[in-house]
C-alpha cells in the first residue's frame, strides 16, 4: 500500500513534469499515450528532427547532436512512429523507410550506427565514428522489425524476407550475446516476428537476457539494463521470469524521481561541457515518459 501511494505520487509529478517542461515530442506522446491528444501533433513535434533524405537527426538521440541523419535517430523516430495509427504518421514513415533503403552498405550487410558527420558536432564520447560494430544486431535487428511492422508498403518491397533471414542467422550463429543494446535491438525485432520465426530466436534470447540483465539490486544505481526494461507490461513474455523482482525494481526507480518530477540520465559525457547539459534536460524528457509507461504498465 505504501509503494501504491508512493508510485500514485510519482506519477503525478512527472505527469506535472511532462506538461511543463518537456521537450515537446515527449510533451506531444504524453498528452497522446494518457491525455486523449491527437497524433497529429506527435508528428508535428517530430518533424524538425527529419532530414531531406528521410532519415532522423539533429539531437532526436539527445547523445547525438549532429543535424546529419543517423540510423540510430531514426530507429529513434520509429519507436515513436510504430505506436501511432498509421494514417497520422504514413508519409514520415515512409520517407524513414527509405532512408534505409538507400543508406543500407552490402560490405556489412546492414547499418553503420552513425555517420562520420557525427565526429563535426558535440556528442557522447560512444558516439565517435567507427566503422568497426561487433554487435550488428544494433542497429540492424531493429530496422528489421520496422520493415516487417510496415511490410505492405513499396518502400519495404524486397528488403523483409532479406532482413529478417539475416538478423536470426546472425543471432543464432554470430551474436556474442552479452551487449544490451544489442539485446533490446533484438526484442524489438522480436516483437515484430511471426511466431515460428520468434521459436527460432527464442533460446537465443533467453540466454541473452539472462547475461545482459542487472538483477543484482547493488547495482541498479550504474548503468545497465534493468529487468523492467526487458518486461515492459505484464502481457510481456518475459514478465513471468522477473515477476518476483519487479516490485522492487519499481520501487527502486520511484525512489530515483528528482523533486521537480523527473528521471535524470545515469551517465555524463566527461566532455563538451558546455552542450552536455542540453542533451541532459532531453534525457530527462525521455526518461520520465519511458518510466511513467512502466509505472502504467506494471504496477
Amino acid at each position: 500500500m505504501e509503494f501504491n501511494r508512493a508510485a500514485a505520487a510519482a506519477e503525478e509529478r512527472a505527469k506535472h513534469y511532462l506538461q511543463t517542461k518537456a521537450r515537446p515530442l515527449e510533451k506531444a506522446m504524453y498528452e497522446y499515450e494518457f491525455e486523449g491528444g491527437r497524433a497529429e501533433d506527435v508528428v508535428r513535434a517530430l518533424e524538425p528532427y527529419q532530414n531531406e533524405d528521410g532519415g532522423f537527426g539533429h539531437g532526436l538521440e539527445p547523445d547525438i547532436r549532429c543535424e546529419a541523419s543517423s540510423a540510430i535517430a531514426t530507429t529513434v523516430a520509429l519507436q515513436t512512429l510504430s505506436l501511432l495509427p498509421r494514417e497520422a504518421g504514413g508519409e514520415m514513415t515512409r520517407k524513414a523507410l527509405r532512408y534505409f533503403t538507400q543508406t543500407y552498405d552490402p560490405a556489412i550487410s546492414g547499418w553503420d550506427k552513425v555517420p562520420p558527420e557525427v565526429e563535426q558536432s558535440p556528442r557522447a564520447p560512444w558516439w565517435n565514428y567507427s566503422k568497426a560494430n561487433p554487435y550488428w544486431g544494433n542497429p540492424s535487428a531493429e530496422i528489421a522489425g520496422y520493415f516487417i511492422q510496415f511490410r505492405e508498403w513499396p518502400e519495404a518491397e524486397g528488403w523483409v524476407d532479406k532482413l529478417t533471414e539475416l538478423a536470426i542467422r546472425k543471432l543464432c550463429s554470430e551474436s556474442s550475446l552479452d551487449e544490451f543494446h544489442e539485446l533490446l535491438c533484438y526484442l524489438r525485432l522480436s516483437e515484430r516476428l511471426a511466431g515460428e520465426q520468434r521459436a527460432r530466436i527464442e533460446d537465443r534470447l533467453d540466454t541473452m537476457i539472462g547475461r545482459c540483465v542487472t538483477v543484482d539490486l547493488s547495482q541498479w544505481s550504474g548503468y545497465g539494463l534493468h529487468p523492467v526494461q526487458v518486461a515492459t507490461t505484464r502481457q510481456s513474455p518475459y514478465y513471468e521470469r522477473y515477476k518476483e523482482i519487479i516490485p522492487a525494481n519499481l520501487d527502486f526507480i520511484v525512489r530515483g524521481q528528482t523533486e521537480e518530477g523527473a528521471w535524470e540520465p545515469a551517465w555524463a559525457w566527461g566532455q563538451y561541457e558546455d552542450v552536455w547539459p542540453i542533451a541532459k534536460e532531453a534525457w530527462k524528457s525521455v526518461l520520465t515518459l519511458g518510466n511513467l509507461r512502466l509505472l502504467r504498465d506494471l504496477r
